[in-house]
């Protein structure tokens, strides 16, 4: 199986998928009916033995509960990681520099449901194919910091980052948010498998953590709780109980997205960074 043909395979999947848009009986979001919560997805494949991975173990990096792939899966040859690029709608939507759209708190908790919709999809096909395949975010296994009393996790880090392994995928670099810039853009949400296929590895275009980040600080000035600086990026502290606070007032929804919003890196890697 190749790159290309999971491409179009998942693409046609996504167009079909009815969870990818707002049913017209979603009460308090009937306005929304039928808006698409993501563009086609963006794919990036890397070795499950590329040496960045036991990298991410590092106390400066994920840390050391991050797994490794084939601790996630014996025999684990490739792992294929996706970008969900948020519709233009959910983008434009949340302008706003307080105030959560409702786009985006929609595409924010019935997206990531999108998002296992698809790593389900890959495992079906890799399966079909004869391969094994598992799925991290969807896994019993998984954890992350408010999941685990483990002292070994890092403050909000978890034991699969998917930002983290879409880098070492090839898919992008990170930004003043800690988000991950990629060739469309910052604002979407990342899935992956990993397989016993052996697939061919995608050469990263990119060297450094942060290369196609302009530090424009844009983000800064988008951030509605100011958790964002030039000097320290993001602070998790700042950030996470504003979040926790969008979860009381919207629930069962949440999300902020404001630093992925408005800004230059919101469609794609910013010029000044190419």
């Amino acid at each position: 199986m190749e790159k290309q043909a999971l491409s179009k395979q998942v693409e046609e999947f996504l167009q079909n998928l009815e969870g990818n848009r707002v049913p017209p009986q979603t009460e308090g979001y009937e306005e929304l009916a039928g808006m698409e919560i993501y563009e086609l997805p963006l794919l990036g494949i890397s070795s499950a033995q590329d040496p960045l991975y036991q990298q991410l173990q590092e106390p400066q990096a994920v840390g050391p509960q991050h797994m490794l792939p084939e601790q996630w899966l014996a025999g684990a040859q490739s792992v294929i990681s996706f970008f969900l690029p948020f519709s233009q709608a959910v983008k434009r939507s949340n302008s706003d520099r307080a105030i959560p759209s409702k786009e985006w708190l929609y595409g924010r908790v019935e997206g990531q449901k999108v998002v296992d919709d698809v790593c389900r999809f890959f495992i079906k096909q890799l399966e079909a194919e004869g391969w094994q395949a598992v799925a991290p975010s969807i896994d019993g296994r998984f954890r992350s910091k408010k999941q685990s009393d483990d002292p070994n996790f890092h403050s909000f880090a978890s034991n699969w980052s998917e930002r983290h392994v879409a880098y070492v995928s090839g898919l992008g670099t990170f930004g003043l948010s800690k988000g991950l810039i990629t060739a469309r853009g910052v604002a979407g949400r990342f899935g992956s498998v990993i397989t016993t296929a052996p697939l061919m590895a995608d050469t990263r275009p990119y060297s450094g953590l942060y290369d196609y980040c302009t530090y424009c600080g844009a983000c800064i000035k988008r951030c509605p709780v100011d958790a964002i600086s030039i000097e320290h990026g993001k602070d998790h502290t700042i950030c996470s109980p504003y979040v926790d606070l969008t979860a009381q007032r919207y629930a069962p929804r949440y999300g902020c997205g404001k630093c992925q919003t408005q800004v230059p890196c919101m469609n794609g890697i910013p010029k000044k960074a190419r």
